[in-house]
């Protein structure tokens, strides 16, 4: 078996996501990554129909990112869900969203959360 994966990675997108009032206020801004693979069943040939276009795959992100949610679980369900209904044949699915700067007195770093899907049999 072949298998391709095409990835985002280390995207910085801001949003107002987050439990707490002042963090729907303020925003904050997420570093999300994204890895999706599938198998390999014909060539590419040079075009972009046979691929996993990941302009779309960034749309998706951007898209969901815009409307506010209080957990970062939820992002990534709708992210994921999103891809799926794109790429019903794929692989593997992984995504992280990590949040700089959560409002826990943190100095430094991100708190993060990682979703991950497998339609392989294990």
């Amino acid at each position: 078996m072949r298998i391709y994966r095409v990835c985002l990675e280390d995207v910085r997108l801001f949003g107002y996501h987050g439990l707490f009032s002042e963090e729907r206020i303020l925003g904050n801004w997420f570093i999300l990554n994204l890895s999706i693979s599938k198998e390999i069943t014909s060539e590419f040939g040079d075009n972009i129909d046979r691929t996993m276009d990941y302009g779309q795959l960034y749309a998706i992100c951007v898209e969901i990112m815009r409307d506010p949610v209080d957990l970062l679980e939820t992002l990534c369900e709708k992210i994921a869900s999103r891809c799926k209904h794109l790429h019903p044949d794929f692989l593997e699915l992984e995504i992280k969203i990590g949040k700089e700067h959560p409002p826990m007195g943190m100095m430094g770093g991100r708190s993060s959360v990682v979703w991950r899907e497998s339609s392989l049999i294990e």
